[in-house]
């Protein structure tokens, strides 16, 4: 077949399409079901739909078919890979199978049952399966299998992953529109057959552009793609960064095998992208992250950037491309190591967040990674995250994100910030931190962000206020509850009470201990307060008066006084939060709720205590410089010994000739290398080192200091 405009009847005699591995997963919702449903269906009489531009490579491959029995001639066609269009192809084949299910199942009852299983055969031929040879074939195996059995209607398993329930849903779609038009026929099957068919004439005279490109020219149709792409879903930006990405490195490379291998590595990464990016839609934390928003993140933390407008979407995107192409002028074999540079480390980014989004274990990295997402505020770490996490053993995962859980806590939770609080300071932190980073760093520098807003002073204040109950969700007071509960329940060296998912859900309330509305005011002074109703309003919503009730306890004794709690309801409470008030207290006083806050905000400092980094506090360089280890002397002093800058390799070099140094193997790259970069990480973090990119530079500070 050449390159020209094609109806689809026509496309189909080029053979057989196979998705490539480096394509998106099947990714058409509703709207683009119902577009074109509404196209096709109600095309006026003696027209033509443009349905775009298709996009095939040719292959030396063939496939070959035959009757499933064995007998017959077998068959033989050509394989073409569906560069543009999979989309497309893949709906119009859930459509035709739904089409062709309908037929078969009127025909029977129709007086022309002959001719309408003919016109099925016809269909499922043409564009389905022909001689068992499968008009479509998916980019991978699990997803491919699942549309022949939706094709064949055999045995159709429950889907396991979003690719396969869209597939399903789009079926179920298409089943329902013409369900709706036999329902609508009043009983007149033969005309719903017509219709049927009609559309089945539609499709196949569907008006298209297509691209043929030669096997031995496979960059021809990345740079064909970017320009002409014009239907379906819209491109999103990821897809269209893999598109500016291969064309760019195709113009940049000095010859075609380097355009085709550099090609090859970005369709492979981008390919394992998909892949992760499906993993992260599986996820119970995130819904329907996009791989956008994913690209997004990275860029916060990959990119030079200077301004927060540059890390929106889509504005990250001209920002790389303007560095890519300025670049390319400059330096073509730098562009194209950029672009490598930037794909890999997109691609790490990718394979980290999919690591925390669909993390399977049953341990305490699991229980953080749930308990971070059930406060809401997660994806303001992302960038960091993603990150850090690669280079990170999992202990130190585990320090990283028990510092993120306790920022969160601390800043969100209890201290009411708003939610965009720290956000900027978080992603500059993300796009400074080397990723080789250690531990401690990436700490501390949480640390630093978060004791702007609720250091221990603050904290403790937040705890206390007096509206504590209106300021913080009840979510988040809840999450304070249960962990309460499950630390008292520790302490008594029994198990049991709600999980953290049934306190944080619709069964489990925050109660007052005295009610929010008493049936009689307990308070006849109101004190430094006008009224008695005042004062009581000025201490109810305190922390030192809430605890956590099972709603149906709270229906039963919510509103009761403290007294008839006391004797009836906390004793028969299954939860600690209430026994202990049972215990505690045989009367309730405004000097009793503040007993119990002091008792519950020790408990909270303690439980969400300010992590505990090696320069934790130390804001002043000078001031670290006498904090530092011997060995991390030797490396400052010579990293100083570089006023202009050297890389890691040099100033580990440098730091072997320091009298008594312990770096004794320069010239090999193994564990003193990376001790020589967690060392300029650290003294980066306290001000003593700066960076670009691979270059380290001794601050003004550094060269200040007396580091003898």
């Amino acid at each position: 077949m050449e390159s020209g405009k094609k109806s689809l009847e026509e496309l189909t005699t080029a053979g057989v399409f196979h998705v490539p591995a480096y394509q998106r997963y099947y990714s058409w919702k509703k709207p683009e079901w119902d577009d074109l449903w509404t196209d096709l269906f109600n095309l006026p009489s003696g027209k033509q739909h443009y349905f775009g531009t298709i996009i095939i490579q040719k292959t030396d491959e063939t496939v070959t078919g035959g009757d499933a029995s064995g007998y017959g001639t077998s068959a033989e066609k050509r394989v073409n890979l569906l560069i543009d269009g999979q989309q497309r192809l893949t709906s119009l084949a859930l459509l035709v199978t739904a089409m062709t299910e309908c037929l078969a199942e009127l025909a029977p009852s129709t007086a022309h049952e002959d001719e309408i299983v003919a016109d099925v055969t016809e269909m499922r031929e043409t564009f389905l399966c022909d001689d068992n040879i499968y008009q479509l074939e998916l980019l991978d195996e699990a997803d491919n299998e699942y549309l022949q059995r939706i094709i064949d209607g055999r045995n159709v398993p429950e889907p396991e992953r979003p690719s396969q329930r869209k597939m399903v849903d789009a079926k179920a779609y298409f089943d329902a529109q013409l369900a709706d038009l036999v329902e609508s026929a009043d009983g007149d099957l033969v005309g719903v057959a017509n219709s049927i068919k009609q559309l089945w004439q539609t499709i196949v005279e569907l008006e298209l552009m297509v691209y043929v490109v030669d096997a031995d020219n496979p960059e021809k149709a990345t740079l064909i793609f970017d320009s002409v792409n014009d239907r379906g879903r819209s491109l999103s930006t990821f897809d269209k960064t893999k598109s500016f990405l291969m064309r760019t490195a195709y113009l940049a490379a000095p010859d075609e095998p380097t355009a085709q291998t550099v090609i090859q590595r970005i369709r492979q990464a981008f390919g394992k992208m998909y892949s992760y990016h499906q993993e992260m839609l599986e996820s119970p934390y995130v819904g329907g992250i996009s791989d956008d928003a994913v690209q997004r993140y990275h860029f916060i933390s990959f990119f030079d950037w200077s301004d927060s407008d540059q890390h929106s979407d889509p504005t990250f995107l001209t920002e790389l491309k303007t560095r890519i192409r300025e670049l390319r002028l400059e330096d073509p074999e730098a562009c194209l190591e950029y672009i490598q540079e930037y794909t890999a480390d997109l691609e790490r980014g990718f394979n980290a967040l999919s690591d925390v989004l669909a993390y399977r274990g049953d341990d305490e990295i699991a229980s953080l990674i749930d308990r971070i997402h059930r406060l809401r505020h997660a994806r303001k770490f992302y960038p960091l995250v993603l990150k850090a996490w690669p280079e990170l053993s999992n202990d130190e995962r585990l320090e990283l994100l028990d510092a993120i859980e306790t920022y969160i806590f601390r800043v969100y939770s209890i201290g009411n910030h708003p939610s965009h609080t720290g956000e900027s300071s978080l992603y500059i932190r993300a796009r400074d931190i080397g990723a080789d980073s250690p531990i401690d760093v990436w700490v501390s520098r949480l640390v630093n962000v978060m004791n702007r807003y609720e250091d221990d002073a603050q904290f403790r204040r937040s705890a206390a206020a007096t509206d504590l109950y209106s300021k913080a969700s009840s979510q988040d007071l809840r999450y304070f509850f249960y962990f309460l509960n499950r630390h008292r329940a520790a302490t008594e060296g029994e198990r049991g009470g709600p999980s953290l998912a049934e306190a944080m859900g619709s069964e489990y309330t925050v109660e007052h201990i005295w009610p929010q509305s008493p049936e009689e005011l307990p308070l006849t002074d109101g004190g430094e307060y006008p009224s008695p109703e005042a004062r009581y309003n000025g201490n109810v919503h305190r922390l030192g008066n809430l605890t956590l009730a099972s709603r149906s306890w709270n229906s039963s004794w919510g509103n009761c006084s403290f007294e008839t709690k006391h004797s009836k309801g906390y004793g028969n409470s299954q939860l600690w939060v209430q026994t202990d008030i049972q215990d505690q207290y045989d009367e309730w006083s405004i000097a009793n709720i503040e007993d119990r806050e002091k008792q519950l905000i020790e408990f909270m400092l303690e439980k969400w205590a300010t992590p505990e980094t090696r320069f934790g506090g130390i804001d002043d360089p000078a001031t670290a410089v006498a904090a530092l280890t011997e060995m991390e002397r030797v490396v400052l002093k010579a990293l100083c010994q570089n006023p202009d800058g050297a890389i890691r390799r040099d100033i580990h070099a440098d730091a072997s000739t320091v009298p008594d140094s312990p770096f004794t193997n320069p010239n090999v790259n193994g564990d003193e290398r990376s001790d020589v970069g967690s060392i300029l990480s650290r003294l980066r973090s306290v001000g003593l080192a700066d960076r670009n990119k691979y270059t380290w530079y001794p601050t003004e500070d550094a060269q200040a200091v007396d580091i003898s």
